[in-house]
């Protein structure tokens, strides 16, 4: 016996056992009574957009499309506001194949029906599978083809995509001159879902980056990583901390990334949409899976959630996808989210090429997380001049290395970490190696030469971060080989 199925020909949805808009398992029986129904309505009412509407889908579904399109374009006709029309067309593009009008069709309709009932549900899986219909590996190879030449032309140094199967986030950027290499480099993880979107997005970094460097507004970010996040709490997860760091530089430019994306590349949207819905569905399961809560710090945790939700709300703001109350926000997080997220609508209208690290700043500041990191003027040249002189060992910057080691041998990791932090920002805005009279407020009492002050840079960078050396951009690696050498000679 098939489901019961019940109608409501006056009321704005229309709901039944089988789901809005689709009948039960017994259709062959069923869609015969139910046209007639229907059509009995309309004798009654001819302006009643509902039956309209649930005629249409009743001939998509036998086969009648263009029938079909008759009566939806009488509905909308009527009542060109009610949401189940726009799903009608949505599925009516999908009978016919038109998956790109099927996808849009679908997210109109996620407007059009702000609240998550079934028509809600029902619309996001169907444009979730007109857009998996929609991603072709040759279309999304040749956008980022396009745009990846545009930029080299634009950044004048080659880029370099590889797949890298042991990548753990979906895709990543390396800069040339942060990695000793003449090209920009760009990994992705070939499983990861509709991921010419995310390799699109890590250009997109390059292309801001080159712009606020052609205004001389470029900033480096160093994250302080784990000592400033444990100062949190007493307990601590590394990934949470780390994913805190990362969503402190990536959470404000992402979204001016995202915004470029989605007004520039309109064929991109069935990537983004894909891509940021299960990127914004992580952040849920990072912030609100019981294993992750019993060993990760609430507090670090709160303050991911709300970067989390800032994602949630662009996702919402461009595609109608609701996944707000799927965070568990408090209200505290909620409202300072929608903060962020209005602070950034109104930043966007007036952006020029460096404004999104003001932003950062900004939100960093709110969250009390400002000592999290470090912002370093990018200088338009190198960090030094003429300091390797183009010798095999520079005997001053060895000798000053040795002093600096003995000097941080007696110094804790908080300690060498603030210091590596506060010279970083002392060189990134430019050192003359034979110029005197430098200090660094945290070596009280000292005053530096330049070629000081790179040996000191080099050595705390690589005790608190020397992961982060290559990224320095100084080529002392020969130095520093010998200086430890020559500090372990002398017993150190």
């Amino acid at each position: 016996m098939g489901k019961k199925v019940a109608l409501d020909f006056d009321g704005g949805n229309f709901t039944s056992d089988a789901g809005v808009l689709h009948l039960s398992e017994t259709e062959s029986q069923l869609g015969i009574i139910s046209m007639k129904y229907y059509e009995c309505a309309l004798q009654h009412k001819p302006d009643d957009y509902v039956s309209m509407t649930l005629i249409a889908v009743n001939l998509i579904q036998n086969g009648n499309p263009d029938a079909a399109r008759q009566y939806l374009d009488r509905a909308f006709e009527v009542n060109p506001a009610y949401p189940n029309i726009y799903y009608g067309f949505a599925l009516l593009a999908e009978a016919e194949h038109n998956y790109r009008e099927a996808f849009e069709m679908s997210v109109v309709t996620l407007f059009k029906n702000p609240v998550k009932d079934l028509l809600y549900q029902q619309s996001l899986n169907t444009a979730m599978k007109a857009a998996r219909e929609i991603i072709d590996e040759e279309v999304g190879g040749d956008l980022v083809n396009a745009y990846a030449s545009t930029l080299e032309e634009e950044c004048c140094k080659k880029i370099v995509i590889e797949a890298d199967a042991g990548l753990r986030s979906g895709a990543k950027i390396e800069f040339g001159e942060n990695h000793d290499r003449t090209y920009h480099l760009v990994t992705y993880s070939p499983e990861y879902p509709a991921v010419h979107h995310l390799i699109m997005h890590e250009l997109t970094h390059l292309h801001l980056a080159v712009q606020a460097r052609q205004a001389g507004k470029n900033k480096r970010f160093f994250g302080s990583l784990e000592h400033n996040a444990m100062k949190l709490s007493k307990k601590g997860d590394d990934d949470a901390v780390i994913r805190l760091n990362g969503q402190i530089f990536n959470t404000p430019i992402d979204l001016y990334i995202e915004d470029f994306l989605f007004q520039n590349y309109p064929a991109l949207m069935p990537y983004q949409f894909l891509s940021l819905t299960g990127l914004v569905q992580e952040g849920i399961h990072a912030t609100t899976d019981e294993q992750i809560l019993t060993i990760a710090p609430p507090v670090i945790l709160s303050k991911s959630k709300t970067f989390n939700l800032v994602n949630a709300l662009f996702l919402l703001k461009r595609y109608g996808v609701n996944l707000i109350e799927e965070h568990q926000p408090n209200a505290s997080e909620r409202k300072l989210a929608e903060t962020f997220y209005r602070e950034y609508e109104e930043c966007r209208t007036r952006h020029t090429p460096g404004d999104e690290y003001e932003l950062l700043q900004s939100w960093a500041k709110q969250l009390h997380l400002q000592n999290f990191f470090s912002l370093a003027e990018e200088s338009g040249s190198s960090l030094y001049t003429g300091a390797h002189q183009g010798k095999d060992i520079n005997t001053a910057v060895t000798r000053f290395m040795v002093e600096a080691l003995y000097y941080f041998k007696n110094l804790n990791d908080s300690e060498i970490n603030n210091i590596a932090i506060q010279i970083g920002l002392m060189c990134g805005k430019g050192i003359t190696p034979d110029a005197d009279g430098y200090t660094v407020p945290l070596i009280a009492g000292k005053t530096f030469n330049g070629y000081q002050v790179l040996a000191y840079y080099y050595v705390s960078w690589g005790k608190a971060f020397p992961e982060e050396l290559l990224q320095l951009q100084l080529p002392f690696d020969k130095e520093y080989a010998f200086a430890q050498e020559m500090a372990g000679m002398s017993g150190s």
